[in-house]
């Protein structure tokens, strides 16, 4: 099985940074948030084979929706 973290670079954009910590920003806090839902679904994505990585490219069903709760 491959490592997906390996792999892929997730960017994200959760503005100017003011705080000493993601956690301490509401904005940059749920982008960081939203990042790790993309991670966590990638990675079920490519153990389930939906998705296959081969070398740089990301193929198969890439298109979901992260619900922010």
């Amino acid at each position: 099985m491959l490592n997906i973290q390996a792999k892929i670079l997730i960017l994200g954009n959760g503005g100017l940074k003011s705080t000493a910590t993601y956690q301490e920003d509401e904005n940059l806090h749920r982008q960081v948030k939203t990042l790790q839902k993309i991670d966590i679904e990638l990675k079920e994505r490519e153990r389930n084979k939906v998705i296959v990585i081969t070398g740089t490219e990301l193929l198969g069903e890439l298109s979901f929706t992260i619900n922010e709760d």
